[in-house]
């Protein structure tokens, strides 16, 4: 395994705890062999470069640092990383991306240059990019990365005509998108899922314990009509109900039960999901994963919101005509109004198939 991948890998182990901070992951190499090496912790601790610096100790000295992102050059929670990679005494930087944060964005680079340091740009930038893809979109727009996720029958349905839809796929899938959850600051879901499936919207281990850290779990109810005994108030975390049309008793009655309940501007009778995702952009969400219903993805997809998709299909047939589909919405009227999906990467979980693929 080369350095940077070595980097990469320490990044991906970054995801979930770091944001809003970059997953970053880093290493030091003295003489063909790592001396320290590190990835992002939680916001206000140590970023990777600082870590793998302290590690190596005095081996940094004259030492080649390997990092997945641009080190910062500005004080914020914590001083910037370039200072310290400065006064370690290290020789030479390689680092796949530069970071768009305007606060950096060349300047970290230029900085370390400017000290004699040698500087490599440009090793392995797509899989950087992707490992960071929310960070990025976040600190250039300053809205969420959206990622539509659902899973489906080989014909396209999300349940049977009874509703019931325990389960489409594979316990290894599931596995896979309870991984997503974990990854991402928050999950939204739609009220019709709330009041058919009533579900956790937990992250959870492999073993199926509920994980230290939670993402934010939303609900997307115009009229507030949630009930209070719903599974996810049972769970540890913060929800948030977005409203637009819910009367003064509904929402003190959430707020009486510790809920959060956000009221926005209705669009058709809907919640306005563009004022949603600006409001959770000024609170920091970098990343939000919408699991469903169709109405709600299908608000997404209309609005052109989703970064994203990523699909599971699993080899069973349910047919039937009243059997719901996993995206609703208006839909396009012609195919070249169709959302076509690009750089998509396709892998087998068990027996489902897992498609992954871009919007924009």
């Amino acid at each position: 395994m080369g350095y940077m991948q070595r980097a990469l890998e320490l990044s991906r182990e970054a995801l979930g705890i770091s944001s809003p901070n970059p997953p970053v992951g880093a290493v030091v190499v003295k003489d063909g062999r790592i001396v320290g090496e590190g990835h992002t912790l939680p916001q206000g601790q140590a970023h990777a470069e600082i870590i793998a610096l302290s590690q190596a100790g005095e081996l940094a000295r004259g030492a080649v640092l390997y990092t997945t992102l641009e080190p910062c050059c500005h004080f914020g929670k914590t001083p910037p990383c370039t200072r310290d990679i400065i006064q370690a005494g290290i020789a030479q930087v390689h680092m796949a991306i530069t970071d768009p944060n305007p606060l950096v964005n060349g300047k970290g680079m230029a900085e370390l240059k400017s000290a004699g340091l040698d500087i490599y740009l440009d090793e392995c930038s797509e899989e950087a990019s992707e490992i960071a893809e929310a960070y990025i979109k976040f600190v250039t727009t300053g809205t969420p990365f959206v990622v539509a996720k659902f899973a489906m029958s080989l014909d396209g349905k999300i349940a049977a005509s009874s509703g019931d839809s325990k389960w489409i796929s594979s316990e290894e899938s599931r596995c896979y998108a309870g991984e997503l959850r974990y990854r991402n600051d928050a999950i939204i879901v739609g009220i019709g899922t709330i009041l058919s499936d009533d579900p956790r919207l937990t992250a959870r281990d492999e073993a199926g314990n509920s994980r230290i850290k939670q993402p934010l779990r939303i609900v997307v109810d115009s009229s507030a009509r949630v009930p209070l005994d719903a599974q996810l108030f049972q769970e540890s975390g913060f929800v948030l109900v977005a409203t637009a049309n819910a009367t003064k008793d509904r929402t003190e009655a959430l707020s009486t039960a510790g809920v959060q309940v956000l009221s926005l501007p209705s669009e058709n009778g809907l919640v306005e999901l563009r004022a949603l995702l600006k409001i959770l952009g000024e609170r920091g969400i970098t990343s939000l994963l919408v699991e469903g219903g169709g109405t709600l993805l299908g608000s997404f997809f209309d609005l052109r919101l989703v970064d994203k998709v990523v699909a599971f299909v699993s080899p069973v047939i349910l047919g039937g005509i009243d059997s719901p589909s996993p995206v609703a919405g208006q839909g396009v009227a012609v195919m070249a109004d169709s959302i076509r999906l690009k750089r998509t990467r396709v892998e087998i979980i068990n027996d489902d198939v897992m498609m992954t693929g871009y919007v924009r």
